[in-house]
């Protein structure tokens, strides 16, 4: 959904002490990768070090170290440091040229000098520089490294997955970061207030006025009473009276804004599934790249997403989606079966000839291990899961795969050797016992 920048104002963020804040805190279902399930208490007793934030359009972060955000025309950028970011709508912020989206979750962010790194907590996170594309899923870990460029696809796929490797984080950090959202201020309400009539078209206002703040204001106005007439509409409940607004060109320019898209993102994390509201917003953003990028991943989108015919052709972006989605299978809302047979789809039409050799052989290499790992966590469904749908996907593009690939396909594809019972639980390390050293995000003292 193209989006028009909005005219220039000046915020400035509210710091809290975290000293000052002892809540209660409650996990919410789904909000856990499967391999890190750790036992919270039912209170927070300690604050962690560190500022609480309230930011524009409605993010919250806790800064642990660095000097943190800075703000400019409602645009936020990350100067250095090391925070945790939530929101419970869209979240969107500079750090070193990159461009970090993501929406409904929380993420952690450290920089420091060259390297950046992110551990998407509970909710997809995305990378962009250009062209150049990344998404952490939620559960997951990844670090640029260097200075240098995500290398496209024209380098090949070692090249272009070695940049993009991710790992895991520990079940201690996890339950830090759940524990220290509990400290975060109250989000500022940034939802339009709703209307149950429409505005008068923008002409109407604009005459007398000359260029400058004068009309800049009447436009923000008037902007405001169209997103609150959608707003309205929206929780009103009536699908058909939305599209037709939604439709009308005079309103064209006001849902082309950024306040529109955020708008249309918390609209729709609101409705209930299967309702046709849902199904309306949903339709209007997933135009969006961005939006669709993420929402591939998400776990409370997935399926959604997957059931939809995309028409996005960035290459970059549709092969990222196809080699992340079984890594976004580590939450508690597992991938269905129906959406990995989409996944095989996908796949089975993205190359031909010789390209097709090298993706299919590259994801068969990328994915083997997680049937395995599935299967040691105690989830076989999953395991069984994967493991079909890549003995599918090479029997339906007839690729032959290296020797020691296909056997080891074969091998994880026998049905015999996952058992149908429910396995014991999984015993997780002390977190007492975690090495430091194989954490790649820098947790906060």
């Amino acid at each position: 959904m193209p989006r028009k920048k909005q005219p220039k104002s000046h915020r400035h963020f509210v710091a809290v002490p975290l000293a000052a804040l002892i809540v209660s805190i409650s996990v919410l279902d789904g909000a856990l990768p499967v391999a890190a399930q750790p036992e919270l208490s039912a209170s927070v007793t300690r604050p962690s070090e560190g500022e609480a934030l309230s930011l524009p359009r409605g993010m919250q972060a806790i800064l642990y170290s660095g000097r943190g955000f800075s703000i400019v025309d409602r645009s936020v950028a990350f100067e250095d440091g090391s925070a945790l970011v939530n929101s419970d709508g869209l979240m969107t912020l500079t750090v070193a040229g990159n461009r970090i989206s993501a929406f409904s979750g929380a993420f952690y962010l450290s920089y420091f000098g060259d390297d950046i790194s992110i551990a998407a907590v509970n909710t997809p996170v995305l990378v962009r520089d250009g062209s150049r594309l990344m998404v952490v899923p939620a559960g997951m870990q990844w670090r640029t490294g260097d200075a240098d460029k995500l290398p496209l696809l024209q380098a090949g796929y070692p090249l272009w997955l070695g940049a993009r490797a991710m790992q895991e984080f520990p079940s201690r950090f996890l339950t830090n970061q759940l524990q220290n959202l509990a400290f975060l201020p109250e989000a500022e309400e940034v939802l339009p207030a709703a209307r149950s009539f429409e505005p008068l078209p923008l002409w109407t206002k604009l005459p007398t006025l000359k260029v400058g703040t004068a009309r800049e204001s009447a436009e923000l106005e008037w902007q405001e009473e169209v997103l609150g007439t959608l707003r309205g509409l929206v929780e009103s409940g009536d699908s058909d009276a939305t599209d037709a607004f939604l439709r009308d060109e005079h309103y064209r320019e006001a849902f082309a804004s950024d306040e529109a898209y955020e708008l249309f993102i918390r609209l729709l994390l609101k409705q209930p599934e299967e309702s046709p509201m849902r199904s309306l917003l949903f339709s209007y953003l997933i135009v969006d790249e961005n939006f669709w990028l993420l929402a591939s991943l998400h776990p409370d989108l997935r399926e959604e997403t997957w059931a939809l015919f995309s028409q996005h052709e960035n290459p970059e972006a549709r092969t990222l989606r196809l080699f992340l989605l079984p890594t976004s299978n580590v939450t508690a809302h597992a991938v269905s079966s129906s959406v990995m047979q989409r996944w095989v789809y996908e796949l089975s039409k993205l190359e031909r000839g010789e390209k097709a050799q090298q993706l299919v052989q590259a994801i068969v290499e990328q994915h083997l291990p997680l049937v395995s790992t599935f299967e040691e966590r105690g989830y076989p469904e999953r395991s069984r899961t994967l493991a079909t749908a890549l003995l599918t996907l090479v029997e339906k593009t007839q690729i032959s795969l290296a020797s020691d690939l296909s056997s080891e396909l074969s091998e994880l594809t026998s049905f015999e050797r996952m058992s149908l019972e429910t396995p014991p639980p999984v015993e997780l390390p002390d977190p007492e016992e975690e090495q430091v050293e194989e954490v790649v995000v820098e947790e906060p003292v």
